[in-house]
C-alpha cells in the first residue's frame, strides 16, 4: 500500500506515525523503539535524521541519529529522501493546506467577477436593438426635445444621428445636454444617440417617430341583401406615417349591449355584423375608434338596414343581335347570385350604354325585367354596355356597375 502513497499523503502518514512516537528501524527488521524521556527526538535528545533508500523491485529503510553521517550519492543515486523531524513535517502539511487554500480563494477571486459581470451587464443579457427609446413627435412642431440623463461627472454631451458623428440638420444642443430639433419633417426621424465626449460611450439611445395623430375615421356601411351581414369599412383622410390600429363595436340603439364588429385580420379596414335585425326601427350604431402613439379619434355611424341596401352587380350580361334588325340589340343578364328571397325583395336595372369612339354614354329608365332590347343605335357600330341594380321599393342604393359587354348590330350581306 505504501508504494501507491502520493507524495503528500505519505509525509501525512509518516507524520502520524511520528507523532506515535514510532521510528522505524532497519530493514533486516529492527524493532521500533520511541524516544526517551525528556528528548524530542533519538539519543541525547538530538533528532533523528532518516532517509530512504530505494532500489528496483523493493525498498529498504535506514534510520540514523544525529551525528552520524548520512550516506553519500553513491549508496543512494537519484532517489534519496531525507526525512523531515516531526515538528517540521506538521508544519509543511500544515503549510501544503494553507497553499491549497489560498490558491483556491485565489481563484475564486479571480472567476467570481467575471461571472457576477455576466449576470449584471445588461448588454449581454438583451440585444443592442432593446436599447433604444422610441419617442415619438408629430410632424411640423416647431421644435422637438430629445433628453439625454447624462450621469454626474458628465458636463458635456455629444449628439449623433444613426451612429454618424459631425453637425445635426436643424438641431442645436441646449445646457443641460437635449437636442432640440426645429420644424421637423420626416427626413429628420432617425436613431439619435448622446455620447460622453471624452470616452465616446453612448450614454443615451433614442429613436424618432415622427407623425400625425389620427383624424376621425370616414365610416361606410352596406348589405349586399336583406339577409345578408351587414360589411363596414372605414379610412383615414390624412396619412398618419405611423402604425395605427382600429377599435371596432357596435350597439343596438345607444344603451344597447356594446359586441364586437368582426375583422378578417387585426390589420383589415372592414368589419361585419352577422346578427342583425331585419325590421328593426331602432338603429344600430358603430363605433370605430383609431389608435397610434400620438392620440385617438372615435367615429359613430348610426344606421337601419334599409338604408344600407347596396347589391352586387348583376352577372353574366350579354349582348346579341336581332336578325334583320340593323338598329337593335338585345341584352339578357342575371340578378346578382349574393341577393336573397328574390321573390320577397324585388329588385330594379338600369344600363349604360356607350358607342365605341365616343366619350358620351346613356342611360335607360329602370326596370324589373332582366333583358332589354336597346334601339336607336347606328348600323354596323360597336356598342358598350354595362348593367346596375337595386332594390326595387328604392331602399339603399344602387350596386356597382357590372363589368361591360360590348355587340353590333346585325348588318345585311
Amino acid at each position: 500500500m505504501k508504494d501507491f502513497l502520493s507524495p503528500a499523503s505519505e509525509i501525512e502518514a509518516r507524520a502520524a506515525g511520528i507523532q506515535e512516537g514510532a521510528f522505524s528501524g532497519s530493514a533486516s527488521g529492527g524493532r521500533s523503539r520511541g524516544p526517551r524521556p525528556g528528548q524530542v527526538g533519538g539519543e541525547g535528545g538530538n533528532p533523528p535524521f532518516c532517509w530512504e533508500k530505494a532500489a528496483r523491485g523493493s525498498r529498504s529503510r535506514q534510520c540514523r541519529e544525529a551525528g552520524r553521517q548520512p550516506p553519500n550519492d553513491a549508496e543512494s543515486p537519484d532517489l534519496l529522501r531525507a526525512r523531515i523531524p516531526s515538528e517540521g513535517i506538521l508544519s509543511y502539511v500544515t503549510s501544503l493546506s494553507l497553499a491549497m487554500d489560498i490558491l483556491w480563494i485565489l481563484t475564486l477571486t479571480l472567476l467570481l467577477p467575471t461571472c457576477s459581470a455576466s449576470y449584471k451587464d445588461p448588454t449581454w443579457l438583451q440585444k443592442e436593438e432593446d436599447l433604444v427609446v422610441q419617442q415619438y413627435a408629430t410632424l411640423e412642431l416647431a421644435e422637438v426635445l430629445l433628453k439625454c440623463p447624462a450621469p454626474g461627472g458628465v458636463s458635456t454631451v455629444e449628439w449623433r444621428a444613426n451612429h454618424t458623428a459631425g453637425p445635426i440638420w436643424k438641431a442645436s444642443v441646449r445646457e443641460d445636454g437635449s437636442l432640440a430639433l426645429r420644424n421637423v419633417s420626416l427626413a429628420q426621424e432617425a436613431e439619435y444617440s448622446c455620447h460622453d465626449p471624452t470616452t465616446g460611450r453612448a450614454l443615451h439611445r433614442v429613436y424618432l417617430n415622427l407623425g400625425y395623430p389620427p383624424e376621425k375615421p370616414s365610416i361606410q356601411c352596406f348589405a349586399t341583401s336583406y339577409a345578408s351581414p351587414i360589411n363596414c369599412t372605414w379610412k383615414l383622410e390624412t396619412e398618419t406615417h405611423l402604425d395605427t390600429s382600429f377599435v371596432t363595436t357596435y350597439r343596438h340603439g345607444m344603451d344597447g349591449e356594446e359586441h364586437e364588429c368582426v375583422r378578417a385580420s387585426s390589420g383589415a379596414d372592414s368589419c361585419s355584423i352577422a346578427d342583425v335585425q331585419l325590421f328593426s326601427v331602432v338603429p344600430y350604431v358603430l363605433n370605430v375608434t383609431a389608435v397610434n402613439p400620438l392620440g385617438t379619434s372615435t367615429s359613430l355611424f348610426p344606421f337601419l338596414m334599409n338604408q344600407i341596401i347596396k347589391p352586387d352587380p348583376p352577372e353574366d350580361l350579354k349582348v346579341s343581335t336581332i336578325p334583320r334588325e340593323s338598329r337593335k340589340l338585345r341584352l339578357d343578364w342575371k340578378p346578382p347570385s349574393s341577393w336573397l328571397f328574390l321573390e320577397y325583395f324585388p329588385l330594379k336595372y338600369v344600363i349604360r350604354y356607350s358607342r365605341n369612339g365616343t366619350n358620351s354614354s346613356k342611360m335607360t329608365r329602370p326596370s324589373e325585367q332582366t333583358s332589354f332590347v336597346l334601339t336607336g343605335i347606328r348600323p354596323g357600330a360597336t356598342y358598350h354596355v354595362q348593367v346596375a341594380t337595386k332594390d326595387y321599393l328604392d331602399n339603399g342604393e344602387y350596386s356597382a356597375w357590372s363589368p361591360p359587354a360590348s355587340g353590333t348590330a346585325w348588318m345585311p350581306e
